[in-house]
């Protein structure tokens, strides 16, 4: 994708219209495994517009529904396990995910054995580029989501997984950026936005220090810088959801809905 759709830069100008905000439920997931439609009303009542799930398919998909119908949610995606993406699985999965209404179907991780070397990369892609082909018949689409690994180099190429990935799938693949994992592994990941124009369909919002992992988003330690980052969501990186997967035991314990509240609170009056 060269170019972002047209009037896209427009519909997501600051004071133009309320930004799309998504949380990832794998902070509260023991909540939710103990009251589903609870724990959803909860995550609107913090200010968010839609859920992201992850994992195995672990509720009932007419459950889900229901219950994100209830809580006036919309669904921004499900960390999908690749194993439910294999060939023999992948058409359950589908199903699945047409209850829910979700079109977004995003891989969350690759062991590192398969981002270690260009070869287990390109066969990581090729993979990829199947679900993609497949989850198009069905007017869904597939994405990968970064740690800190992917931008380790290889050991035989002294290449980025990121790049081999993102330069060896389909434009409609979602390369979703996760800012404050990448940076941990020393991503340039504001540079690799830009890089790939219009594959941030969807990203995670989540701020990085040198001196800690509990930093928040405004601490002075933060070193993100947060206008050049939404300048560049909004311009170039084609975002429709911006999801914010926020866990910090030592800020807010043993209360990591008031964390996603908080976080929420921080994104209505930052962007």
């Amino acid at each position: 994708m060269k170019s972002l759709p047209p009037g896209w830069k427009d519909n997501q100008q600051a004071g133009k219209t309320r930004l799309p905000l998504a949380a990832q439920v794998f902070p509260v997931a023991d909540a939710l495994d103990k009251d589903l439609r609870g724990t959803l009303r909860m995550i609107k009542d913090a200010g968010y517009d839609a859920a992201e799930f992850f994992g195995g398919l672990r509720y009932a998909a007419k459950d889900v529904r229901k219950a994100m119908d209830d809580a006036d949610l919309q669904i921004a995606g499900w960390h999908t396990p690749w194993e439910y993406l294999a060939p023999e699985f992948i058409h359950s999965t589908v199903s699945y995910n047409q209850v829910l209404g979700n079109q977004y179907l995003v891989v969350p991780w690759r062991s590192d054995e398969v981002l270690e070397t260009r070869e287990s990369c390109l066969r990581f892609a090729a993979e990829l580029t199947w679900v993609s082909d497949v989850l198009a018949m069905y007017g869904m689409v597939t994405g990968y989501h970064n740690h800190a690994k992917e931008f380790h180099p290889t050991r035989d190429t002294g290449e980025l997984p990121w790049d081999i990935i993102a330069q060896n799938t389909p434009s409609t693949v979602i390369m979703q950026n996760d800012i404050g994992n990448g940076m941990h592994g020393g991503g340039d990941m504001m540079g690799l936005l830009k890089k790939y124009p219009g594959r941030g369909t969807t990203v995670h919002v989540k701020p990085f220090s040198h001196e800690s992992r509990n930093t928040f988003f405004d601490d002075a330690n933060c070193v993100i810088n947060w206008d050049e980052y939404f300048d560049v969501c909004r311009n170039v990186a084609g975002v429709r959801w911006y999801i914010i997967e926020y866990l910090n035991h030592e800020k807010f314990p043993g209360d990591p809905m008031k964390g996603l509240a908080e976080s929420a609170k921080w994104f209505r009056e930052r962007a």
